[in-house]
Order: C-alpha cells, then structure tokens, then sequence
C-alpha cells in the first residue's frame, strides 16, 4: 500500500511474499504467469513502485486477447480450446495446454495455419522451457486441426524433441530434511498438515488439493483417481497397514494428527480457512516457500518420490508401489525397486537390518514437536 495525493491510499495487488530465514522477497504474481521479482525496497520507494508498474503491464499486455483473422493459427488455437476434444480433458492438462497455446498464439498466431511446417513446430518446441508439453500441445492442435478440415497434413508428427542434459528431476527429500521440515512448522500450522499429507499419501499436489473424507471408504482405504493419469490410487488410511509399511506407522500418526489440528470439517483436507479447495499452484508454492524457511531447496513432487524410496527400501513390490502411488505404468514403479535392489546387493545382512531399524526410529518421532 502506498499514499496518494491528498491522504489517499493505493493498494497494490498481486504482490506474493516469499520467506527464506530472516529475509521477505517480494514478487509480483498473475495467474497463469511467471513470478516477478520485485526490489528489494520498502513499497512506497519510487524504483519499487515503478518497478511494480512495468511487472503489472507486463503482465496485463500477455492476458489481452489477440484477435486474429480466420485461418491464422491463432484461429486454429481459438477453435481448439472452444472444442469436445479439448473440453473433455482434466482441468490440469487443460490449464498446461492454455499455457503453451498462448505462447504459440504470442509467437507466431497471426501465421496461415496451412503454412505450418514441422521446421516451424520444431524452432519453437526447442525454445519453450518444456519442450515435452510444447509438443504435446502442437500435436494436440494439429491433430485436432487435421480432424476439423482446417489443416491437410499434421506436421508435428514428425517433430523431434531437443536434446537435453539428462537431470534427476526433483529430488527426493531425505530424513534431514524431514526432520528440519517438522521442526520448523509444528502440528498446528497449514504448512505442517499439507506437508504430512503429501508424505504419507506421495500423491501429485494436483490431486492431494482435491482429497477429502469422501474419498476413504468403509475399510479404510483412501481410494483417488488421479486427475493426470486418470490411475486409482490406494492408500492405507486407516485401515491396517501392509507388512512393509507397518515401521511408518508414525508417518500415517502424524498426518492423522496435524490434520485433525486444523479443525476442518471441509469437503477436502488442505481446505483453505473459506472452505475452498486450495489451487495446485498455491500448494506448490506454500510447500516450496516453507521448506526454503526451514532451510531446504526440495519441492512437493520430490515427496512423491520420498515415498516411493521408502516402501521399496521395506520391501514394496513394483506392484505394490505401482497400487500406492496410482503409477500408469509398472515401468514407473519398477524405478524404484531396482534402485533398492541395486543398494542391497552391495549391502550385507546386517546392514539391511540396520535399515529397517533406522526406518522404524524415523517413523516412531513425537507426535506432538
């Protein structure tokens, strides 16, 4: 907020603070767009207000609809998104399909869509900073395309995806950062119940926004289709646990405990204080800027990954782990029982049973920190 002429005041909008130790960074924030880091300034300092102007048309200029004349590929996207095909996807795989459409329609919309080349698919895919849900997006609207008469060929089949340095993607947290997590933010806090949430079920954040109550069933199952996969999960809710996850019996207290903490009687369990189902964005960003508090640089997603090391570390089969996470292929969950397998081959017997014992220690913690 700053001061106006006369004693008026101005709000600013948009404005997202990040907490990392002793320090607040500010960024301004518009859905559907990149954070902006803003300066380092008190808010009414005139290169922080000007810096926030120019970030808020920015912005404003990359939501205005183009307007684009018929055959364009602008066109062509606008018939897209307005189409069954495209109504008929999740909400998440939409919202990543708008988001890589409105950077082709940025790029190059006022283009003839029958100009299209695979040169041309190829040249943008290689900029985008996802070039795998670039070309997912061209495929899906050449495709469509193609199926409406508006284009004689698809050429985005014959595109080919960039080489890229392999990476591990998001790291799996380690007990460490665990237990740092847990000391930061107590049972009692929002930060705390999300956080025991997406360990104990390594549900994707897109999906643990939208389980509630509802979706336990009578044997104490925690039953989910998962929204990108379209896969059920199955998770222990309360039911007895299986004989290799029965040393994290703590984990499952703990979610159990900081859940019941808020109090919320809601349809889903991270509900925000309204009632509301919290946004995938939101939950992301909260879990990121909470760990990054507690001193650690992991995301929601490397929880997923936490959980599946632990059940192949006790003994989950692919299968096993495949029916926990809602994986679509047992290729994905195979991932992590060879990894396992690989660690014990150079592992004696004793040191195998140091593990399960140090596992048991980890999920027997007080509940109550």
């Amino acid at each position: 907020m700053r001061r106006g002429i006369r004693g008026t005041t101005v709000t600013l909008t948009n404005l997202m603070p990040v907490r990392r130790g002793n320090r607040t960074d500010w960024y301004f924030r518009k859905k559907g767009q990149k954070l902006v880091r803003l300066p380092d300034l008190p808010h009414d300092h005139p290169d922080f207000l000007a810096a926030y102007a120019a970030a808020r048309k920015a912005a404003e200029a990359a939501s205005r609809p183009l307007r684009l004349p018929p055959g364009t590929v602008g066109a062509l996207i606008e018939a897209t998104v307005h189409s069954d095909r495209f109504l008929s996807r999740s909400a998440v795989y939409r919202a990543t399909l708008r988001r890589h459409f409105e950077a082709i329609r940025r790029d190059g919309g006022e283009a003839p869509a029958k100009g299209l080349r695979d040169r041309h698919i190829r040249a943008n895919v290689a900029t985008a900073e996802s070039p795998v849900d670039r070309r997912k997006a061209w495929r899906f609207l050449c495709a469509f395309g193609v199926d409406a008469g508006l284009l004689e060929t698809d050429p985005s089949l014959t595109v080919t995806l960039p080489r890229a340095p392999k990476t591990i993607g998001h790291p799996a947290w380690t007990a460490a950062d665990i237990d740092a997590f847990r000391t930061r933010w107590p049972i009692g806090t929002s930060k705390r119940a999300a956080f025991e949430l997406l360990h104990w079920t390594g549900f994707r954040i897109g999906d643990a926004v939208m389980i509630g109550p509802g979706h336990v069933d009578r044997a104490g199952v925690l039953i989910y289709t998962q929204s990108k996969v379209k896969q059920p999960a199955f998770v222990p809710w309360t039911a007895r646990l299986p004989a290799y996850a029965e040393c994290y019996a703590g984990d499952r207290d703990a979610m159990h405990d900081a859940l019941a903490a808020l109090g919320s009687r809601h349809m889903t369990f991270l509900a925000t204080a309204a009632g509301a189902p919290r946004s995938e964005k939101g939950l992301g960003n909260m879990i990121r800027a909470a760990a990054a508090e507690a001193g650690i640089e992991k995301s929601a997603h490397g929880l997923r990954k936490t959980r599946g090391v632990a059940l192949a570390e006790t003994g989950a089969s692919a299968h096993q782990i495949m029916s926990w996470l809602g994986h679509q292929t047992l290729k994905e969950a195979e991932h992590y029982t060879r990894q396992a397998s690989r660690r014990r081959a150079v592992m004696g017997e004793e040191q195998e049973q140091n593990v399960a014992t140090h596992a048991a220690q980890v999920a027997t913690f007080p509940k109550k920190p």
